[in-house]
C-alpha cells in the first residue's frame, strides 16, 4: 500500500497533464491511507478505504495510459523498421521467437528433423502472432476494460477539490483566522481581498472542469482505439499490411503524447460527425 501517488517520470505534456492531476489527488490520498488497525474500524472507514482504493485505480489507469501509449508507438515503429511492414515478416519472426523461447507441444510446429518449421507456415499457426495480437492485452486489463463513464467519480474529485479550499477548512476553526497575500504591482506585498479570494475560488472550479473534459476525452478517444485495435485482432484485417490503419494509430499516439487531442481521428470524426447532424 502507498502513501503518495507516484508521478509519472516524463518530459511528455501528456505526463505533464497527468502530473498535475496526481498533485491534485495526493492530498486526498494522504487522508484516506490507513495506518494502523483503527483505521478499519468506525463509521468512516469504508468511506475511507473506498476512497483510497479509487485513488489506486487512478493512478494505474494514468500510468497505465501513458505505457500503452509508448507500447504502442514502440509497436508500430519496430514494424515498418525492422519488418518493412510486413504482416506475415512480422508474425513469422514473433512465433519463432515464441517457440525458441516456450518449445511447443504441437507436431505440426516441427519438421522432420526436429527443427521449428520456417516453411509452409499456415495462417492459423499464425493467428496468435500478427502485429494486432501485441497491440492488445487479451487478459483483464485497467487501460483496455475502463471506460470513460468509470472516471466519473475521479472529475467529482477533481471538481470536489476546486470547491472546498485549505482556506475554508481552517476558517471554519473557532479562533483561527487565515489571511492570503498577494505581491502588487509595486512589489509590496498586500492582503487578498474577499472579492479577489472569490475570483480564485472561481478559477479554480472553472480548471478542474477543464481538467475534466481533458481526462474524459482521453479516456473515450483510449476506448475507441482499443476497440478498433481488438477488431482488427479477432478478424480477417489482421492478415494484412494494414499500412493505412497503423500509420493513423501512430498519428494519434502522438497526438495524445503531445495533448493535442484535436489531432486525433476521434476528435475529428465527432466534429464531423456533429457538423452531419446539424
Amino acid at each position: 500500500m502507498k502513501e503518495f501517488i507516484e508521478p509519472i517520470k516524463s518530459k511528455l505534456p501528456l505526463a505533464a497533464f497527468f502530473n498535475r492531476i496526481i498533485s491534485k489527488l495526493e492530498p486526498l490520498r494522504i487522508m484516506c491511507y490507513p495506518r494502523s488497525f483503527k483505521d478499519t474500524t468506525g463509521e468512516s472507514a469504508a468511506f475511507k478505504m473506498e476512497n483510497y482504493y479509487e485513488t489506486i485505480l487512478w493512478e494505474r489507469w494514468m500510468h497505465g495510459v501513458f505505457e500503452r501509449l509508448e507500447e504502442w508507438g514502440n509497436i508500430i515503429n519496430e514494424y515498418f523498421d525492422e519488418f518493412n511492414g510486413s504482416w506475415e515478416y512480422y508474425a513469422l519472426a514473433k512465433r519463432l521467437e515464441f517457440l525458441n523461447e516456450y518449445g511447443s507441444d504441437d507436431d505440426d510446429d516441427y519438421n522432420p528433423d526436429g527443427m521449428f518449421k520456417t516453411e509452409d507456415i499456415s495462417q492459423k499457426q499464425l493467428e496468435g502472432f500478427t502485429i494486432f495480437c501485441d497491440l492488445y492485452h487479451d487478459c483483464i486489463d485497467i487501460v483496455q476494460d475502463t471506460k470513460a463513464s468509470d472516471l466519473d467519480s475521479l472529475i467529482s474529485t477533481l471538481d470536489a477539490n476546486a470547491r472546498i479550499s485549505i482556506l475554508d477548512f481552517f476558517q471554519k476553526i473557532p479562533n483561527v483566522k487565515v489571511n492570503v497575500y498577494k505581491v502588487g504591482d509595486d512589489g509590496k506585498v498586500q492582503p487578498i481581498s474577499f472579492a479577489e479570494k472569490e475570483l480564485m475560488k472561481v478559477s479554480a472550479m472553472v480548471n478542474a472542469t477543464d481538467l475534466g473534459q481533458i481526462i474524459l476525452m482521453i479516456a473515450k478517444i483510449m476506448e475507441s482505439l482499443t476497440s478498433e485495435i481488438n477488431t482488427y485482432c479477432n478478424s480477417e484485417k489482421a492478415f494484412a499490411d494494414n499500412h493505412n490503419f497503423l500509420n493513423a494509430l501512430l498519428c494519434d499516439v502522438s497526438s495524445i503524447q503531445q495533448l493535442q487531442l484535436n489531432e486525433t481521428r476521434f476528435f475529428k470524426n465527432s466534429v464531423l460527425e456533429n457538423n452531419t447532424v446539424s
